[in-house]
């Protein structure tokens, strides 16, 4: 179990993306499958990369790779509920981002979810770790 004093709010959160729950999202126990919890964290983290200038997830050689997840959950959240996404960067390294990220569901301050993305800046052909470059770090930077 999480502390307590760990759950976050809203106003911790830095980039917000607001997602639909649709009806095949729940579960036989008629809450959001768990799967579904990380599809709406890789979700906010890509609507927030494909927002960098500079930074092209489709066409270019380095990308980022997912090197670790976790989800802790507070809440249950189903459909039809309204669910906003929020996320903020905890660590930014050389080659990695560590994304901290909150699910609220409808218009509660109180989280429901969260969870933790870890990305790796690779070469898609060496797959080896690269220095993440100067313009996206301070591009990122904005989301701490």
């Amino acid at each position: 179990m999480v502390n307590s004093k760990d759950i976050k709010s809203r106003k911790d959160y830095k980039f917000f993306h607001e997602i639909s729950t649709r009806w095949n999202d729940n579960d036989v126990r008629w809450h959001l499958n768990n799967a579904k919890y990380y599809e709406f964290f890789d979700t906010v983290i890509a609507k927030m990369l494909f927002g960098i200038e500079g930074l092209n997830l489709k066409q270019d050689k380095k990308i980022f790779v997912t090197a670790e997840t976790g989800c802790s959950y507070y809440q249950e959240i189903s459909f039809p509920d309204k669910v906003t996404a929020g996320l903020k960067i905890k660590h930014l390294g050389n080659s990695s981002v560590q994304y901290d990220i909150g699910l609220f569901k409808n218009d509660n301050n109180n989280i429901s979810a969260r969870g933790h993305f870890v990305h790796v800046f690779i070469d898609k052909d060496s797959n080896k770790p690269l220095q993440i470059p100067s313009a996206i770090k301070k591009a990122l930077q904005k989301f701490s």
